[in-house]
């Protein structure tokens, strides 16, 4: 994976990631000032029976951390059925497309976290009502908003290609969201001074 103004061919996000599915492991290094946060402090009260949401499997990487917490549920989503299979993890696993409904019940997860998928979704308002929908009252969706500008290039099997991105700008992200009934606090963090990235915090209070 790098950057490259080379003419390759853009997948969608499942053709894609199915492709990519054994590079992720690669690049966990990059990550890892990411992976330090403290997700204990989204959480508004002690509980040893929340239910948490992971839209976004990925590499599994984000459970090692979560799974830290003390919670009653857990269900993993990915539009990446292959993706779902590589990395292990004591939940429940779903194959499910961000960009469409939900197939989950109303108000039932106390914590969902969304990290590595927003740049790739169309219908970001269709996504912030349906997670919404699934949020108790007074909890939290926690994204992750990385400032990327261009796609990045993957290899598989000496194939290149990259997946399809849309260039979401945070003030629209936000605009959306709280157009869904969101209160949304924005948390900018730097990297060597330089900001890198968002952590968007969206809470349903109403």
């Amino acid at each position: 994976m790098g950057y490259n103004k080379v003419h390759v061919k853009v997948l969608d996000p499942k053709q894609g990631y199915d492709l990519a599915v054994n590079e992720y492991k690669k690049y966990w290094p990059w990550l890892d000032g990411f992976y330090r946060i403290d997700f204990n402090s989204f959480l508004q009260r002690a509980s040893d029976d929340i239910n948490i949401i992971d839209l976004w499997w990925w590499d599994g990487r984000l459970y090692q951390k979560l799974s830290k917490l003390k919670y009653n549920k857990y269900v993993a989503c990915d539009i990446s059925s292959k993706i779902l299979k590589k990395y292990p993890g004591r939940v429940e696993k779903i194959v499910c497309d961000l960009d469409s409904n939900l197939p989950f019940e109303s108000d039932f997860f106390d914590l969902a976290v969304s990290f590595f998928v927003i740049e790739h979704l169309s219908d970001l308002e269709n996504f912030f009502w349906e997670t919404y929908r699934i949020l108790k009252i007074w909890w939290k969706l926690v994204l992750w908003y990385f400032l990327q500008n261009r796609e990045f290039l993957w290899k598989s099997n000496w194939e290149s290609f990259k997946i399809k991105m849309y260039k979401h700008r945070i003030d629209d992200i936000k605009k959306i969201a709280e157009n869904c009934f969101f209160d949304v606090y924005l948390d900018p963090v730097y990297e060597k001074s330089i900001l890198s990235w968002y952590i968007v915090v969206c809470e349903k209070s109403r």
